[in-house]
């Protein structure tokens, strides 16, 4: 396999777990760390998409403008942003006093809602979806004079950059957050709304703002999702997307950075790495005696299973998550490998002194 189909097969998935890691964070906010039940969130992701789609390809044909250029691709990430925020407060503020499964069946109705007006859009595309111009690639081949196969390769570059630097993006945000008075105060919403309020947090602001925040990084990932594949339509963002990112936060331990990213990177790459399975590797699934007897199937077809059982094992054996409410440290993984060495090697020396 040469140069180029590696980068476009290991390419795609390195920025497409980018965009699964950066969703799943901005989800955790909502579900792991303040505690609310949020099934709607690839809404949020849909509407980012829609707008960078909307930007690109509706507006100049409305304007009458020749082409998107990247002006309008460099405006979609800030614009998907607004909007997704937007969608957020009009969530956010009508499900204040829910909770529970009554505020899950609310998020998950506004993603359906979007869905179904996306699929009954002529404006959107309808159920056909609508096609995203590649205005990067143009301006690397007719403004920066670069061959059609350099500039393949330089967008794959770009977008796993990209991919990767709004991930790294939302998590140094949402970190900081949750280290300063207003993480504490989420925090403790979570816990123990009543106690909380008493202690003067005002719950209709931070509800609020979690939502917000949330819909605004996930349309975020919205834009850098829209402007890579080229093409958005309702059936990307449909509720399975919504569950599966769902899973990853349980997954990976409500409330903990390093479990989501862990998480996420593993469910993502089962069925990454399942396709490398040859043929005849295959395992009983069932008796079926109009089939002959015991059926098979090929490892290929099961990553469903594989992705049922990991979510199985760890709710029996790890029910607060992967990595719970901690966080992996580099810095503390140094002090463990290297730290008891110096201090040892120091305590020699003064010994020997």
């Amino acid at each position: 396999m040469d140069f180029d189909k590696l980068l476009n097969f290991w390419g795609h998935h390195l920025v497409m777990a980018g965009v699964w890691i950066a969703l799943a964070l901005s989800l955790n906010l909502i579900n792991g760390f303040t505690g609310l039940f949020s099934l709607g969130h690839q809404g949020f992701w849909g509407v980012g998409a829609y707008v960078t789609a909307v930007v690109l390809t509706v507006l100049p044909a409305e304007m009458g403008w020749a082409d998107a250029g990247m002006l309008s691709f460099l405006m979609t990430f800030p614009l998907a942003m607004l909007v997704a925020a937007l969608f957020g407060l009009i969530v956010g503020v009508p499900c204040l006093r829910m909770r529970g499964d009554y505020l899950a069946i609310a998020t998950l109705g506004f993603g359906e809602i979007f869905r179904n007006i996306a699929i009954n859009s002529e404006w959107l595309g309808t159920s056909q979806g609508l096609s995203v111009p590649n205005v990067f690639r143009a301006f690397l081949q007719e403004q920066i004079g670069l061959e059609r196969m350099a500039a393949r390769r330089a967008e794959m570059f770009f977008y796993i950059a990209l991919s990767w630097a709004v991930a790294l993006l939302t998590l140094l945000l949402l970190r900081n957050l949750m280290r300063s008075a207003h993480g504490r105060a989420i925090t403790a919403i979570r816990d123990d709304e009543t106690a909380a309020e008493l202690l003067g947090v005002n719950l209709t602001r931070y509800k609020v703002l979690v939502f917000v925040l949330g819909a605004a990084l996930a349309g975020l990932a919205g834009a850098v999702y829209a402007n890579y594949q080229r093409y958005v339509s309702p059936n990307q963002f449909g509720f399975m997307q919504g569950v599966i990112f769902l899973v990853i936060v349980v997954m990976g331990g409500m409330g903990s950075f390093s479990g989501t990213i862990l998480a996420a990177l593993l469910i993502y790459a089962v069925p990454v790495f399942l396709t490398f399975a040859p043929d005849t590797w295959v395992i009983p699934i069932f008796y079926d005696p109009t089939q002959g007897g015991v059926v098979h199937r090929s490892l290929k077809d099961l990553w469903q299973v594989f992705f049922s059982l990991m979510l199985i094992i760890v709710v029996l054996l790890r029910p607060q998550g992967l990595m719970g409410n901690r966080e992996f440290s580099l810095v503390k993984l140094w002090r463990r490998l290297f730290g008891k060495k110096s201090e040892s090697a120091s305590t020699s020396g003064e010994a020997g002194a």
